[in-house]
């Protein structure tokens, strides 16, 4: 069993941007939100990866240990 907790990321046309956030309570209680007024965006949470695969390369990602 490890000792290290999950943590999210964000990229933004498959570049990593910023550090990541470490959850260290009650992460299987986060779900992705986004609130925006008078703006558009396109997500890609991964539902169809088939058709629309991931900009970023998950598979070259290495696993940080730099957290906000």
């Amino acid at each position: 069993m490890t000792n290290e907790f999950p943590y999210v990321f964000f990229t933004q046309n498959g570049k990593q941007i910023g550090k990541g956030i470490l959850l260290k309570e009650n992460f299987d209680a986060y779900k992705p939100c986004i609130w925006l007024k008078c703006y558009s965006i396109e997500t890609n949470f991964g539902n169809n990866l088939k058709t629309k695969p991931f900009m970023y390369d998950i598979s070259k990602h290495l696993v940080i240990k730099e957290f906000y």
